[in-house]
């Protein structure tokens, strides 16, 4: 059901259930409902963006969100409720489609990768035990065996970071330590700086060239920092909402600070985006 239009007409039938459950806007206290349609991810990622399974499922979804504000129209008041809408994320067109607009796109084997580095690693430092893990496209050292060994941390990024970047279709690589000390306002280093933590992300991050993925023929997937991925729409209507449209630059955590400039109360703690003023009536 997860990977089809109707997992999204379940949603819409839960959050109806809900808002009628919960009596959701019959006082003077805002009522706060979050629904995920995530359906269009499943479809996505088995038939790619541009599949008619992915046209379909939107089709649907677009009858779906007209069946849930019909409701609200009738049960809560036309004008009286404000929606925002988003995703967390884009995707690639199929490689294996774009190849045949002649378009630079491939697919990656990352058991290649994988080898070729596992012997840079066992020839530069005696073993891999410094390698904690490799996924999402960062890689993890373990910082104990890095410190028994009598390494220094910075210097095994750079090498890996330089190593990576001989690599077949390896776009760009950056170490934890330059997310730590430079400061980037644009382009897609902006991007991944935004998502880095300093506890939890990799030693060092790769960035695949455009277009290239490690997944099926007739899939797309998502995750990088590259603008098919993390440009995505934002609508704003209903009660309290200005007419118009933008070309400026948003951004998801800028809902947060909008909402809550919108009800007159502070931001949430850790809002690190601004409110869009010309959002607000």
């Amino acid at each position: 059901i997860k990977a089809t239009a109707y997992g999204n007409s379940l949603t819409t039938d839960f959050a109806i259930a809900a808002i009628q459950g919960e009596n959701l806007g019959k006082d003077d206290i805002t009522d706060v409902l979050n629904v995920s349609y995530s359906s269009t991810d499943y479809v996505g990622h088995n038939f790619g963006v541009n599949s008619k399974e992915v046209e379909d499922t939107y089709i649907r979804l677009d009858k779906d969100l007209e069946r849930l504000f019909n409701y609200l129209d009738e049960n809560v008041g036309d004008g009286e409720y404000t929606v925002f809408l988003t995703s967390d994320h884009g995707a690639v067109n199929v490689p294996s489609y774009l190849q045949t607009m002649k378009i630079p796109s491939g697919y990656l084997s990352n058991t290649d990768r994988k080898i070729k580095f596992n012997k840079f690693i066992m020839d530069t430092y005696g073993t891999t035990d410094i390698i904690e893990n490799i996924s999402n496209n960062q890689i993890f050292l373990n910082k104990e065996r890095v410190k028994a060994l009598e390494l220094k941390l910075e210097e095994v990024q750079n090498a890996i970071a330089n190593e990576q970047l001989n690599y077949a279709h390896v776009f760009k690589v950056y170490t934890a330590t330059s997310m730590n000390t430079v400061n980037y306002d644009s382009g897609i280093e902006y991007s991944i700086q935004q998502g880095f933590n300093q506890k939890r992300s990799g030693d060092v991050i790769v960035v695949d060239d455009p277009a290239y993925i490690s997944y099926s023929r007739t899939g797309s997937t998502h995750g990088s920092g590259l603008n098919y991925d993390t440009h995505v729409p934002l609508l704003f209507f209903g009660n309290g909402i200005n007419h118009g449209q933008t070309v400026k630059r948003t951004e998801i955590t800028d809902i947060a600070p909008t909402m809550s400039a919108l009800l007159g109360i502070s931001f949430p703690n850790m809002a690190t985006g601004q409110p869009l003023e010309m959002v607000i009536d």
